[in-house]
């Protein structure tokens, strides 16, 4: 009786430690990808993800520490962006970022047909010839042919 109850007691921490591992797991995944969408105000060009700035790595430990305190991620995001300005905005807020690159690259994309087709069924120019040079020409080919 005393094994099979410490077999369940053993069963139930195990449990509980593969319970919390996962939550743990969960919440470092939600940190990478937070830190993944803002850039970092230390390293320009790079988000918090990438930055080896040690300043950038304090950044990403408070990410993990508000969400381990059951922050929200959108409540993280929106405290540093008050703290660091607009320029940690790594990924577009509304849908109008997303279609103005992808409408500009499409219109890129037909002006560019356009010129080309403009330019290829165009007719080739040919070269002025002077009178001069038609007689001579003329006379050349006539010598050819005796």
């Amino acid at each position: 009786m005393k094994r099979v109850a410490l077999a369940l007691v053993l069963a139930l921490f195990a449990m509980t430690a593969s319970a919390q591992d996962e939550v743990e797991l969960e919440r470092a995944r939600a940190a990478h990808e937070l830190s993944r969408e803002l850039m970092s105000p230390y390293c320009p060009g790079r988000t918090l993800a990438d930055c080896p700035s040690p300043d950038a790595g304090a950044v990403r430990e408070e990410i993990r520490d508000a969400l381990r305190a059951g922050e929200s991620s959108e409540a993280i995001r929106a405290r540093i962006e008050q703290r660091f300005g607009q320029k940690v905005i790594g990924v577009p807020t509304s849908m109008l970022g997303w279609l103005i690159p992808i409408l500009l690259l499409v219109a890129g994309a037909v002006v560019l047909a356009i010129v080309l087709r403009r330019a290829l069924n165009r007719p080739a120019l040919s070269p002025r010839v002077s009178p001069e040079m038609v007689t001579r020409l003329t006379r050349e080919l006539r010598d050819l042919e005796r």
